[in-house]
C-alpha cells in the first residue's frame, strides 16, 4: 500500500474509532460482564484513533519523497537535521505535516497541563482531609467527616485517602460499611485514578468528540463495577448492593475523588445479586477488539510502502 492510500485508511480508522465505534461501545449491554476489559477498549479506542490521525497526517507529509512511509519519515527528519525540514513540501504535504505535530503536541504538552491541574486538586483535598478528617474506630484507614449525608469516596495519589461521612456511619451496619470501605479500598489498590486521568483530560480538550464526550462518564462507571468486584471478593455482594441503594440520596463525591456514586444503579445492583457478574469469553473478545484498535493503525503504517 502506498503512503497516500495508508492516510486515507488511516484517516478512516481513526475517524471510527473517535466516532461511530466509541457512540457503540457506549451502548453495549456486555461492558458490565467485562469491566475492566471495557475499560481496556475505552483506552485502546483513544491510542487507536490518535495514532490513526497522527500516521494519516504523517503518510502525507513523506508522499513527496517515493520512498515508503519509514524511508519518507527518515528523509523528513535528516531534512530537519540540516534546517530544512519544510522543502519541496506542497500545501497538501504541509497540512499533513501540521496535524501529526499538532496532535503530537496535544497528546504530550496540552494532557500534561490539564492532568497536573487535576492532580494538584487531588493532593489539595488531600491535604483538607489530613486537616479535618479524624480517626474512627468503625471506619479503619478511612478519614471521618463530620457530615449529616452519607457519602463515601476515594481520593487517588501516590498515598490515596478514603474518606467516609458520620451520615454513613448512621445509616448503615457494620457490615454494608466494611463493603463500602473496601469498595474504596478496590479504587485505590487498582489505581482507578491514573486510569480515569487522562480520559478526563481529553474529554475537557475535545468535547466535540464523541469520543472524549463519552469515555471519562462510561470508563468512570466502568472503574465503579471494578471497585465493586473487589468489595464483593472480601464481602457478601448484597451487603455492598444494600449499601449502593440506601446511599443514593447521599452527597456527590468532590469532583477530583473516586465515590461510592449512583453511576449505573440498577446494573450495578443487578450485577452484584446475580451469580455470575463477570464472563471471561466476554473479557477475552473485548481484549482481542482492544488490541486491534491499537495493532490496525500500527500494521497499516507498516504496510506503507513507496
Amino acid at each position: 500500500m502506498n503512503p497516500a492510500a495508508a492516510a486515507v485508511v488511516l484517516a478512516a480508522v481513526s475517524a471510527a474509532c473517535l466516532g461511530p465505534v466509541s457512540v457503540a461501545l457506549e451502548r453495549a449491554r456486555w461492558t458490565p460482564r467485562a469491566p475492566r476489559a471495557a475499560v481496556a477498549l475505552w483506552q485502546c479506542l483513544g491510542v487507536g484513533g490518535a495514532l490513526g490521525a497522527a500516521g494519516a497526517g504523517l503518510a502525507v507529509a513523506v508522499i513527496r519523497f517515493h520512498a515508503g512511509f519509514f524511508g519518507g519519515t527518515t528523509d523528513l527528519l535528516h531534512g530537519l537535521a540540516n534546517g530544512r525540514p519544510l522543502a519541496g513540501l506542497g500545501l497538501t504535504e504541509a497540512l499533513g505535516l501540521t496535524l501529526a505535530v499538532d496532535i503530537c503536541i496535544v497528546a504530550v504538552a496540552v494532557l500534561a497541563v490539564t492532568m497536573g491541574r487535576t492532580v494538584r486538586a487531588r493532593a489539595r483535598h488531600r491535604r483538607l482531609l489530613d486537616l479535618v478528617g479524624r480517626a474512627s474506630d468503625r471506619a479503619p484507614g478511612a478519614a471521618l467527616l463530620d457530615h449529616p449525608r452519607a457519602t463515601a469516596y476515594c481520593v487517588p495519589g501516590v498515598r490515596p485517602r478514603i474518606a467516609v461521612s458520620s451520615g454513613t456511619l448512621r445509616l448503615l451496619d457494620r457490615h454494608e460499611l466494611a463493603a463500602v470501605l473496601d469498595h474504596e479500598r478496590g479504587h485505590a489498590q487498582e489505581r482507578h485514578g491514573l486510569v480515569l486521568l487522562p480520559l478526563v483530560s481529553f474529554g475537557e480538550l475535545f468535547r466535540w468528540l464523541p469520543y472524549a464526550a463519552r469515555a471519562p462518564k462510561a470508563v468512570a462507571g466502568l472503574l465503579e463495577m471494578a471497585a465493586d468486584d473487589y468489595a464483593a471478593r472480601h464481602h457478601d455482594p448484597r451487603h455492598l448492593a444494600t449499601a449502593l441503594l440506601q446511599m443514593t440520596a447521599g452527597g456527590a463525591p468532590p469532583a477530583c475523588a473516586l465515590g461510592l456514586s449512583s453511576s449505573a444503579l440498577e446494573v450495578r445492583v443487578r450485577r452484584l445479586l446475580h451469580g455470575r457478574r463477570r464472563s471471561r469469553p466476554v473479557a477475552a473478545a473485548a481484549g482481542v477488539a482492544a488490541a486491534a484498535a491499537v495493532l490496525a493503525p500500527l500494521a497499516l503504517l507498516l504496510s506503507a510502502r513507496g
